[in-house]
């Protein structure tokens, strides 16, 4: 008899939970994991980092929340407890020495989850902070990288912006050398030219001063032959007879 009132309240609460809202993270992940339909583009919710508060370490608390208006506060238990009984009274379930094995085990997995769980999950946070540490460490230095990067291209592309300067100082440079190729040429045409003048200057010149000496040459050759011996004494003795008169002369001016 109670295990008929037991599976009729199942059966009578199993669509209420098969449309339940508000269901635990894990039932939630075990529905992703089954379902094989086409993905909904509506985004999924995080996954929470901690899980939700659960009793008999099992039982998500939403179950309990969810059955206390329907059926109080003793249904979730009352639940549970007509379907164990149902599974043992109709032999579904069998109780052999597994079944103490697997009671045992699960007894000890929750002493050392109760005991050293809280120790377990601060050393697990702890490796956790560090490899999170290294990975941020490892991301600022990518970052900073990156930012490095994006300030030497726009260091880059304020100088492209700027070319045209650098094109106008090349051009001007560029006309500069040519002006300065230029008058060094103009300075080499005028030294040529100069030269080139200077040295028929000096050519004439020359030919000047030996027509001269030539000229003086001749002169005083003719001259010297068309003098005679007689000639060259009577100059001579006109020379001494000057030069006595000017004694004179000069002997006489004191006497005044």
């Amino acid at each position: 008899m109670l295990s008929r009132v037991v599976l009729s309240a199942a059966t009578a609460a199993a669509p209420s939970l098969k449309n339940a809202a508000l269901l635990g993270p894990g039932v939630l992940q075990a529905t992703r994991i089954f379902h094989k339909g086409q993905p909904s583009l509506a985004p999924v919710p995080p996954l929470p980092e901690y899980g939700g508060k659960v009793r008999f370490g099992l039982i998500p608390e939403e179950f309990f929340q969810f059955l206390y208006p329907k059926t109080g506060v003793t249904g979730p238990y009352v639940l549970g407890t007509g379907l164990i009984l149902y599974l043992l009274s109709k032999e579904i379930y069998v109780i052999t020495a597994e079944t103490f094995s697997a009671i045992s085990t699960i007894g000890v997995l929750i002493y050392v989850i109760k005991k050293y769980g809280a120790s377990i999950g601060e050393f697990a946070d702890k490796l956790n902070e560090q490899k999170i540490a290294e990975l941020e460490e490892v991301k600022q230095a990518t970052i900073k990288q990156i930012q490095d990067a994006i300030d030497l291209e726009k260091s880059q592309q304020a100088l492209v912006q700027k070319r045209h300067y650098l094109f106008d100082v090349q051009r001007n440079n560029i006309a500069m050398a040519l002006e300065v190729s230029y008058r060094e040429r103009l300075h080499r045409v005028y030294k040529e030219v100069k030269n080139r003048l200077d040295y028929h200057i000096s050519v004439q010149n020359m030919m000047r001063q030996k027509e001269q000496e030539h000229m003086i040459n001749w002169v005083e050759k003719n001259v010297v032959q068309s003098i005679s011996v007689q000639q060259e004494k009577e100059t001579i003795a006109k020379c001494i007879a000057d030069l006595k008169l000017l004694a004179k002369k000069a002997q006489a001016q004191p006497a005044l």
